[in-house]
């Protein structure tokens, strides 16, 4: 039963990454190509895909935690009690950097996505006021924000492994 779990908790570590980690670099590559092409479209399209996408980056975190603790407990280490351990230090600082990754995209979702999205309001917006708008680029640089902090969690993931050797 602990190999079945354990590669379940696998399964859903990659799939939370992949959903994650994987979503905001999709995420930071289109907007990157937007801008580059001035593509007014494009970044309507993916202004308008942003709370799908907010969505599925709340559900990658979700399973990258809970795998994450289903895997301590079978492997019965719990990382706080060993912070003197380097395995605890690094799993405290994957922590912390995550309820600053949740956090920037509570910040993105409840501050700047209601005017980047006008279409909850009811209105429609012009292509060139998103363009202008200050919100957008806040949201496109606290994602590529996230970015970057997600790919020090999965560094720091990696060193987890190695630092038990």
């Amino acid at each position: 039963m602990s190999h079945f779990l354990e590669y379940l908790a696998t399964l859903l570590h990659l799939i939370g990454m992949l959903l994650l980690a994987g979503g905001h670099i999709w995420f930071g590559l289109f907007a990157a190509v937007v801008e580059r092409h001035r593509d007014r479209e494009g970044e309507r399209f993916l202004a308008g895909m942003v709370p799908l996408l907010a969505n599925g980056f709340g559900v990658g975190v979700l399973l990258l935690f809970a795998s994450g603790v289903l895997k301590l407990l079978l492997w019965g280490e719990p990382g706080l009690i060993f912070l003197p351990d380097l395995y605890g230090w690094i799993l405290l600082s994957k922590l912390l950097l995550y309820i600053v990754i949740v956090g920037n995209g509570i910040l993105i979702e409840r501050r700047y996505l209601p005017s980047v999205v006008p279409e909850r309001s009811g209105l429609r917006a012009a292509p060139a006021q998103l363009e202008s708008a200050a919100a957008w680029l806040q949201v496109k640089v606290r994602a590529r924000l996230n970015l970057l902090l997600i790919l020090v969690v999965v560094a720091l993931g990696q060193t987890l492994r190695f630092s038990r050797l």
